[in-house]
């Protein structure tokens, strides 16, 4: 199997879009504008991954999506490797839990 560029220029982008996420969690506190950036760049991130996964299902690997890991078969060989996407809603949910918890609490009284 053969990657085409573009995979790889996805993959190096995810790449970037973490470090920057590490960095950007190490050095401010999350909340206010920081938290709204962080969880762009998490749907920026949960979409280019889908968009791989995609992209690589195409070209003929098997690919399983379990809780938080994808596995990729291709003939006798395979690969289990964290979901990147499952893992960024993790982190959106957990950075935005107060307000969803407020909302679902504004639900339950109507």
């Amino acid at each position: 199997m053969i990657l085409n560029p573009e995979i790889t220029l996805l993959s190096q982008i995810i790449a970037i879009l973490i470090l920057l996420v590490i960095i950007i969690v190490a050095l401010f506190e999350i909340q206010g504008i920081v938290r709204d950036v962080l969880t762009v760049m998490f749907l920026m991130l949960m979409i280019i991954n889908y968009g791989v996964i995609y992209a690589v299902a195409e070209s003929g690997v098997s690919i399983a999506i379990y809780p938080l890991t994808i596995v990729e078969q291709y003939d006798p060989y395979g690969s289990i490797y964290p979901d990147l996407g499952q893992i960024s809603l993790l982190f959106i949910l957990i950075m935005w839990r107060r307000e969803l918890l407020k909302y679902l609490k504004l639900l339950r009284e109507k």
